[in-house]
């Protein structure tokens, strides 16, 4: 057994020899290791909505691969177009396989995988469609999906030692996937035919296909990019008051406010709105760093009700660690429950923060993650009629955080602290500042967070502008 785990191994690791770069490998699934060869192939394939897990939490890396899950693969890929209408008299040929049912979850897969000839079925008439699927046979349905039957010439003969155990039907197609590069072997020259491939492997193979017949890259795709437009404010127009540590901004209107969570426990707001601060952005909740289960905040209804039973406004932020649109848009969805008969005339926030501890799910994480997630979280949010925002640092948009080119049609809540709360440096648009995160504010124990809003009257902020769809980022 420990020859044949080691033999799997290399040859999974042959499969993706010269085609995998260097990429963050996050993906949702708690069994999918970032250091385990097959992440980068997994992600891909989350990325591109090309393979599920098993489970919404295990991918099961190490099960076998079935013959549903492949042409399931291979139907997305193909866009997952609508199966033909059936005739009215069917011959015997278009009779359908017996062994796969009409609430099968892939029949659509099937039904197309039948009707563009990329699967015939077994002699006997069925399918199998939870059966396991060798690589020989792998190689023969991407070759079939390519049209490899029309092809004039055959690909030259593959340099495998064990070429003899290739089944006669399979041999065109493995010598045409060797020479595409789609698949490979052991580092001993094994092709290994009759052996099953697990679902790392293909996921990899997947990934691979992908890459050379559908052009498909790395990371999420995004709309095209806006020019970001400059930062418009007058840096001598921000007045620091050294009494309190409160900004003000004679340039423009403005508001002054605070944002809270569970850290500031138990405050009195009376005595905070008593202080002349305009507004509080509240914290709804979490998702965990390490399994990524939401959490919500334990102190969000009081806050809530705290903050609007004494005059201020309200706006709300979620603590993002979302790793895929699809999680984003559920942390948008779950936010929109809790934040129901609450009066919010301020943005409702996606606060995406990468957390740099060696358990983390978004360690590594790249900026075309964070924004796809941003835009389909602010989609949803948008949709339910509040304003969306983002939220970051300077480091992070300058580096590898959100892409504000492609969040322009959203404002953004800025998060600089600067030394000694001089106007910040940062050279693109905002539209609220958190400038300090040691500030005073009576009624609240311990620090707390400063905000200025320089766009202090939300109500008219998407007037007469029609944002773009954004609905093709999330899972159909």
């Amino acid at each position: 057994m420990k020859k044949q785990s080691l033999a799997a191994s290399l040859t999974a690791l042959a499969l993706i020899l010269g085609l995998t770069p260097a990429w963050a490998a996050n993906t949702t699934y708690l069994d999918v290791d970032r250091a385990a060869w097959y992440a980068t192939s997994v992600a891909f394939c989350q990325q591109h909505q090309l393979m599920d897990g098993l489970t919404q939490k295990d991918f099961a890396p190490q099960e076998p691969l079935t013959r549903a899950a492949l042409a399931e693969s291979l139907y997305r890929l193909a866009g997952s177009p609508a199966p033909a209408e059936p005739q009215e008299e069917p011959d015997e040929e278009q009779t359908f396989f017996p062994d796969v049912g009409e609430d099968h979850p892939n029949l659509a897969a099937i039904l197309w995988a039948k009707e563009n000839g990329v699967v015939s079925g077994y002699e006997d008439g069925t399918f199998g469609p939870e059966a396991p699927i060798t690589r020989e046979q792998i190689a023969a349905l991407l070759w079939n999906q390519q049209g490899g039957s029309q092809r004039e010439q055959e690909s030259p003969a593959a340099p495998f030692t064990d070429g003899e155990a290739i089944s006669a039907w399979a041999r065109t197609a493995v010598n045409w996937a060797y020479e595409t590069k789609m698949m490979s072997g052991t580092p001993e020259g094994d092709f290994m035919p009759q052996n099953n491939a697990t679902r790392a492997e293909g996921a990899a193979i997947v990934m691979n296909y992908a890459k050379t017949f559908y052009n498909l890259s790395y990371g999420y795709p995004l709309p095209a990019p806006e020019t970001v437009r400059a930062n418009p404010y007058n840096s001598t127009s921000f007045l620091l008051n050294e009494e309190t540590g409160y900004l003000s901004y004679l340039g423009g209107p403005y508001t002054r406010g605070i944002d809270v969570s569970s850290h500031q426990k138990e405050i009195d707001w009376p005595r905070v709105a008593a202080t002349g601060m305009d507004f509080v952005m509240v914290r709804a909740g979490y998702r965990g760093y390490t399994s990524g289960s939401i959490q919500k905040d334990a102190y969000f209804d009081a806050n809530m009700r705290g903050a609007l039973n004494n005059g201020m406004k309200v706006g709300v932020y979620f603590f993002s660690q979302a790793l895929t649109p699809a999680e984003a848009e559920e942390e948008a969805y779950l936010l929109l429950e809790w934040m129901k008969g609450y009066n919010i005339t301020y943005p409702v926030v996606f606060d995406w923060e990468e957390q740099d501890k060696d358990d983390s799910r978004t360690q590594g994480c790249d900026g075309n993650t964070v924004t796809a997630c941003a835009l389909a979280f602010c989609k949803v949010i948008e949709d339910a009629g509040y304003t969306p925002m983002t939220y970051g640092s300077p480091k992070k948009v300058y580096t590898d955080g959100i892409l504000l080119e492609h969040l322009q049609d959203y404002p953004f809540w800025l998060a600089h602290y600067t030394k000694d709360t001089t106007p910040t440096t940062f050279r693109y648009h905002y539209q609220m500042w958190q400038y300090s995160s040691s500030g005073a504010v009576d009624g609240i124990e311990g620090r707390v967070d400063l905000n200025l809003c320089l766009t202090p009257d939300w109500s008219n902020w998407s007037s007469g502008y029609v944002r773009p769809d954004y609905s093709w980022l999330l899972p159909s």
